[in-house]
């Protein structure tokens, strides 16, 4: 049978081992953390800015992941915007159902738009055609430059063609969702 230690000498082992390293440490001239050379510290910033960019990247890419299963298992189309490429996907069940290209507006700028999963908020309708789909604050996707164009100035917007915003508000409802790729 093994015998129990108690509690107090258990801490009081760990005191003396944590004083002996501490100890030592402090002792040994060599061993000095704090005395790294300006060189190391630079290696270190960039190492840990590249980790950084790097960690950024792989949560975006988790996010997208996650909108894809999301709007799978959700049995509804869905918008996948990419910024840089100026393309766009409409899609259903990870199913390309139509493909498009877009002109970005001056204001559209990677610092300007709020990348990531965007909800459709309104749908505004012209003459017997759709004329623009808002994503609340974030995008406005429209087919043409147009009066209604400046009430929301400040809105970064896509242009796509005609046939093409029509095939995307023939099946686009209020609280659809899209995501903006950068």
């Amino acid at each position: 049978m093994q015998r129990r230690v108690p509690l107090h000498i258990m801490r009081l082992k760990l005191f003396i081992l944590v004083f002996a390293f501490l100890t030592l440490h402090i002792s040994l001239p060599d061993v000095d953390l704090l005395a790294a050379t300006e060189d190391q510290y630079k290696m270190l910033e960039e190492d840990r800015q590249s980790l950084h960019q790097r960690v950024a990247m792989l949560q975006r890419e988790q996010d997208f992941l996650l909108f894809q299963k999301e709007m799978y298992m959700s049995d509804s189309k869905y918008l996948i915007l990419n910024a840089s490429e100026k393309t766009g996907q409409l899609k259903y069940k990870n199913r390309v159902l139509k493909k498009f290209h877009f002109k970005p507006s001056g204001n559209f700028s990677p610092e300007t738009v709020q990348l990531g999963m965007l909800s459709l908020t309104k749908i505004v309708e012209g003459k017997g055609s759709p004329r623009a789909l808002i994503f609340g604050t974030s995008l406005v996707m429209r087919w043409k430059r147009d009066a209604t164009a400046k009430k929301g100035e400040g809105i970064p917007t896509i242009f796509i063609a005609e046939h093409d915003l029509l095939s995307v508000y023939s099946t686009m409802r209020e609280g659809a969702k899209a995501y903006l790729v950068p």
